[in-house]
């Protein structure tokens, strides 16, 4: 279970013929393309898919074991992942794809592709699959690569193009320099590879609005030696539009300012923690200041600690910074159909050991069966989340339904998720007699079986006189353990 496993899999991936892949290229490329086809193309289908007979260069592999025991049923699994740098320069790998327009249907030829990026490839091994026993990758780009292609259109002199050249170009340029990079991720199932079964993929594009990971910062303030004195200090922490400013004392024992942050995105934010001499007017003396830049803690640099020490005043600081990447929801709403990818590509949920400081993700998807709250119309329902009494998300308002869709979610950061309360309140916006009638609600105890609970229906429980109606609200609640300060 390790490099040459995957080298393996690529091996049985070639010998079992093209068509595996060309389906599996297929599903990935028109699905993101007819995504953003303006209303003159009806579709754009992949006709052909070749990949000539360059192989694609893999090398600088370092590998980690995530998980190295855990079990799902009577399923033994492994993950492990593999930092490699990833490149294909191939003049003769290329796709033909058909676009279909009014009245004709036109042919373009994707060639010359070439890309190099580091790529990370997360296996999930399984004994429950056929050799050489791996069940799915997860792949994604952990910075931008450089990628190169050129879109050639056949057979179409003197016809109007509608552009069609500059749609693939701008929608492959985005899928592979884009989409792919983290958080966005390529989940393919591999479990039909050895008996010659269907290879699936889906893949959670970069824009999926999800947090990509969480910092957690510490700065530990004391003294050197002995001192009775009564100095004070002052940390201020800065990352991106969040700022806060703490003043402590200067003990003997050591002090420590700790806070947690949900990351926007790795790319854009940095962080400034800065400490100077606490006065009344002005700064006298900067004891220490850091400066991290989020794109280097995403996976080269986890962590960074630094210590300052001032003999003069007699202090001693020391800065802690963690980064966590967080694992992808891996579910998304579609009207009513909720699709959770995870258990279809994943096997099942490994066991979690830390059940109390983590990122709590909440989605408020529908409800059904609203009864009429007045006599004219139907009711203007809301949804209104509270986890431990203290307000986490409210919906948009959804007018005149009684089976609304809401689609809205929220995470948040606790340091007890086992044992909370977790309320949602649904209620009808009306203006008279009462600004907002409620219709139900539910409160439930957050338990292990809560650590990943998709499209869960809740049965509302309401006190309102004469509602014969069963009103349901679906729900989904995730659990990701990490370790705040």
């Amino acid at each position: 279970l390790t490099c040459s496993s995957v080298s393996k899999a690529v091996v049985s991936t070639q010998s079992t013929g093209n068509e595996q892949v060309h389906e599996l290229v297929k599903g990935i490329l028109e699905t993101e393309l007819n995504k953003v086809l303006p209303d003159v193309i009806e579709s754009i289908t992949l006709e052909e898919c070749t990949f000539g007979n360059d192989t694609p260069t893999i090398k600088g592999i370092k590998s980690k074991v995530v998980n190295p025991k855990c079990q799902v049923g009577n399923t033994k699994q492994k993950k492990i992942v593999f930092d490699i740098i990833f490149s294909v320069d191939s003049p003769d790998f290329e796709f033909k794809l058909a676009v279909k327009v009014p009245l004709v249907t036109l042919r373009a030829a994707v060639q010359q592709i070439s890309f190099i990026g580091n790529l990370r490839v997360t296996a999930l091994f399984s004994d429950q699959v056929a050799f050489p026993g791996i069940k799915n990758l997860c792949i994604t780009f952990t910075d931008r690569p450089q990628v190169g292609f050129n879109v050639e259109l056949l057979d179409a002199v003197d016809i109007d193009t509608f552009g069609i050249d500059n749609i693939i170009s701008n929608v492959i340029e985005d899928l592979m320099a884009e989409q792919l990079v983290y958080p966005g991720r390529l989940y393919v199932d591999l479990s039909g590879l050895g008996t010659g079964g269907k290879i699936e993929a889906i893949l959670m594009p970069r824009k999926s609005n999800q947090h990509p990971g969480v910092l957690t910062t510490s700065v530990r303030v004391g003294r050197l030696k002995h001192d009775t004195g009564e100095d004070q200090i002052e940390v201020s922490v800065e990352l991106g539009k969040n700022s806060s400013r703490d003043t402590i004392d200067l003990k003997m024992d050591d002090q420590i300012v700790a806070q947690n942050f949900l990351i926007d995105d790795f790319d854009e934010d940095e962080l400034v923690i800065n400490t100077w001499e606490s006065r009344f007017i002005l700064r006298d003396t900067q004891y220490g200041k850091l400066k991290v830049d989020l794109a280097d803690m995403e996976f080269s640099l986890p962590c960074v600690k630094q210590n300052f020490k001032n003999e003069e005043k007699n202090v001693n600081i020391t800065m802690d910074v963690r980064a966590y990447t967080l694992p992808l929801i891996a579910i998304k709403q579609d009207g009513i159909k909720v699709i959770d990818y995870q258990a279809k590509f994943s096997g099942g949920q490994c066991p979690v050991t830390q059940l109390h400081k983590g990122v709590v993700y909440i989605h408020v998807h529908r409800a059904s069966g609203l009864p009429k709250t007045d006599s004219h119309s139907k009711a203007d329902a809301f949804v209104t989340v509270y986890f431990n009494e203290k307000e986490v998300l409210q919906t948009n308002e959804v007018s005149n339904s009684d089976n609304p869709v809401f689609d809205e979610w929220k995470e948040f950061l606790t340091h007890d998720f086992l044992g909370s309360k977790l309320t949602f309140k649904l209620d009808d916006n009306d203006i008279l007699p009462n600004p907002d009638d409620p219709i139900g609600a539910k409160t439930i105890t957050l338990t292990e079986e809560h650590v990943r609970k998709i499209n869960q229906p809740f049965l509302l429980e309401s006190k309102r006189e004469g509602m014969s109606n069963k009103v349901h609200l679906y729900v989904s609640v995730v659990f990701r353990p990490v370790d705040l300060v």
